[in-house]
């Protein structure tokens, strides 16, 4: 084998090389930025559990100090919207974080007091 050809060569399986590190580059990134994706999903429909179960709370609180309500049923209209709505925003959390995780996030990642958050 000549000089050329061995330099050929050598070039060949270096240009085969980058380009398997620059595809699983790739898609580390692209994963990186779904993951990225989830976690604002996540925090954003955290919020929004928390607002609801505000307004649940509120709602709890005007029926018996303000109603003076001796007892409240689950089934009232005024609570159940707010219940129906926790349970498919947490139906919601639930699968973002299953995909999340199923990604290599860890729990950690999705903490809100995660200074690297």
């Amino acid at each position: 084998m000549t000089f050329a050809e061995k330099m050929n060569e050598l070039m060949n399986k270096g240009l085969a090389t980058s380009r398997e590190v620059l595809s699983k580059a790739g898609a580390q990134a692209q994963t990186w930025g779904e993951m990225g994706k989830l976690k604002i999903e996540i925090i954003q429909l955290r919020s929004q559990a928390e607002r609801v179960a505000a307004q649940l709370g509120a709602a709890v609180y005007t029926a018996f100090v303000e109603r003076s309500a001796a007892q409240i049923s689950a089934e009232e209209p005024e609570f159940k919207a707010h219940l129906k709505r926790l349970a498919e925003i947490n139906a919601t959390i639930d699968d973002r974080e299953e995909r999340f995780h199923r990604l290599g996030g860890s729990e950690s990642d999705l903490d809100r007091e995660n200074p690297d958050s």
